[in-house]
């Protein structure tokens, strides 16, 4: 398994930056790619183009009844494309690495990421994360959605090294 942090410029040095805890632990499978507006790398255009490559989008939660103050991320962007033969975990991951604000921007400005297609985590567990302000309900942090495909591609010790390393890094 493959991840890329596609991190927003802002990300890369903010102290609360969960994803540099996985480019730290685990540099084998986890690289960052900074984004760009204007000019997106051609390395994760290429990458968006094989079949074993999606985005880590939540799903659309827009059959939900609850109607929330702050739009969700799925909302944001409607014309996201979904693949509903992609069930499986694919072999690369790409992860916006910001904020939910930044990411709504990242997703509403770049194109290639409407196009690419998506995956989602199955019943994700209650973030932990509580160092950020105006997270989304039901929404999780870098860090804790590697955790989760890693326990999905049964990489069990990788996963506990990142939950022991988070724990650490929220005390």
């Amino acid at each position: 398994m493959q991840v890329i942090l596609l991190t927003h410029e802002r990300e890369a040095s903010r102290p609360t930056n969960t994803g540099n805890l996985a480019l730290k632990l685990f540099p084998n499978y986890c690289q960052r790619v900074m984004w760009s507006r204007v000019a997106p790398s051609p390395e994760l255009l290429a990458k968006l183009e094989e079949p074993g490559t999606a985005l880590l989008f939540p799903e659309d939660d827009t059959d939900n009844n609850e109607v929330s103050s702050e739009e969700s991320l799925s909302q944001t962007v409607q014309q996201i494309h979904r693949d509903p033969d992609l069930q499986s975990l694919p072999t690369t991951l790409v992860i916006l690495d910001a904020t939910w604000q930044e990411a709504r921007k990242m997703l509403r400005q770049s194109p290639y990421l409407k196009a690419a297609k998506t995956f989602s985590l199955k019943n994700n567990p209650e973030s932990q994360f509580s160092l950020r302000r105006n997270q989304i309900e039901g929404g999780l942090c870098t860090i804790e959605c590697i955790i989760e495909l890693f326990k999905q591609a049964s990489m069990l010790d990788e996963a506990e090294r990142l939950s022991e390393a988070f724990r650490a890094f929220c005390l």
